[in-house]
């Protein structure tokens, strides 16, 4: 009974005591830098081997269209001289047939009475005979050969078909393998186009904390918290008017019909071009621009009731704000997008609003990539203090 005890309240202790599971140092966040530049030589090697074996598989294929190539010359020489051989089996046949008829006319008693009579001798009509006979067995010889090459020929003609059929059978293959490495290379490419963006914050974020005076060994949220302390006691609204067109979420995607998980909170109501404002004052953390999903997005890192929180603001037309600078409640971060203003760019936006996304934690210090961020989300609307869907604001107080 009492290890159980003690084991109940070493789990409580657990979850009342905060845990932070990656309370990074700038050595760390160095050492990070240099794992985020390795995996993008991976992906660089990666891409690299694919177009190699792109390029192998096209020089296969095109061996193999010239194996088909010459192999169609062989069917056509093969049905040519099949074709030739059949005439002159006939041929051959109606010369044997006038040997043949010859050779019975022969064997009648005129003509053997004939041969008798117009031989020198016995032996001059026999040997007229045995030639005869010659003539028949290499005529029926000749034929038989000609009958030969007309099978090898039609065997060649089976092989060739079925070697043509396995050769586009390898064809297709080969096209669909190049196919997948295509796509890999455009995955390779986004990953790599992401890394670099990590890289770049990364880099950028460092250099920021280091120019706090930040230590090599101090925890880079601390340094940040100390350096960012700005404690704002409530929200304010991102827009002067508004109404929630979308929840945070699962909901049905205007875009694709199918069940997706929606990261913010969608405002619409507003033009584009309409002023977005910091929903508490805080440092700009990360810039992400022209998304292809999302667009324009301005993070920003505040401190809301003792509270660490990152505000995202997404489908932006303009972003008006620099990474790392420090933003107030009436400082106007951005502007509405989403709509044909950011339709050059962006494929994720049925109209123009704000996408209002809420997170637990500090991007770029606590955690450092979307996912995680993604894994801090809260509703935004139920946070910040929001009307229900529907329902209109005229005020950011």
């Amino acid at each position: 009974m009492k290890n159980k005890l003690f084991i109940i309240i070493i789990f409580l202790f657990i979850l009342v005591i905060p845990f932070d599971a990656k309370a990074e140092t700038i050595a760390q966040k160095r050492k990070e830098i240099a794992t985020l530049k390795a995996n993008y030589q991976a992906q660089q090697n990666k891409k690299k081997n694919a177009q190699n074996n792109i390029k192998t598989d096209e020089q296969s294929i095109k061996n193999k269209e010239s194996e088909i190539n010459t192999n169609q010359q062989k069917l056509t020489e093969a049905e040519n001289e099949s074709e030739r051989l059949t005439k002159e089996i006939e041929e051959g046949k109606k010369e044997l047939t006038n040997v043949m008829e010859a050779y019975q006319v022969a064997s009648g008693d005129n003509v053997y009475l004939e041969y008798v009579f117009e031989a020198t001798s016995y032996e001059d009509l026999v040997y007229r005979y045995a030639i005869m006979e010659q003539v028949m067995s290499y005529m029926n010889d000749k034929i038989d050969s000609y009958k030969d090459k007309i099978k090898k020929n039609e065997e060649l003609k089976v092989y060739i078909t079925n070697r043509e059929a396995e050769l586009n059978n390898q064809i297709s293959s080969l096209n669909s393998e190049i196919e997948s490495l295509y796509d890999d290379i455009s995955k390779y490419d986004r990953y790599a186009n992401d890394i670099q963006s990590d890289i770049k914050d990364a880099e950028g974020f460092l250099n920021y904390m280091v120019n706090l005076g930040c230590k090599d060994s101090e925890e880079l949220s601390a340094c940040q918290a100390r350096v960012n302390s700005t404690n704002n006691i409530g929200w304010t609204k991102p827009l002067v008017k508004g109404k929630i067109t979308s929840y945070f979420g699962y909901r049905i995607s205007p875009i694709t019909g199918r069940s997706e998980g929606h990261s913010g909170t969608d405002i619409g109501g507003n033009s584009e071009g309409t002023p977005v404002y910091a929903i508490a004052s805080g440092t700009v953390c990360k810039i992400i621009r022209k998304a292809s999903c999302g667009g324009n997005q301005v993070y920003v890192c505040s401190y809301v009731n003792g509270k660490k929180y990152t505000a995202c603001y997404m489908h932006l037309l303009n972003i008006n704000v620099s990474l790392y600078q420090t933003v107030y409640t009436n400082t106007v971060v951005g502007t509405v997008g989403g709509g044909s203003g950011t339709r050059g760019w962006e494929t994720c936006s049925t109209g123009a609003h704000l996408h209002l996304g809420l997170g637990t934690g500090w991007y770029g210090s606590d955690y450092t990539t979307y996912t995680s961020w993604k894994s801090h989300l809260v509703d935004a609307r139920t946070t910040i203090g929001l009307p229900k869907m529907g329902v209109w604001w005229y005020s950011r107080y």
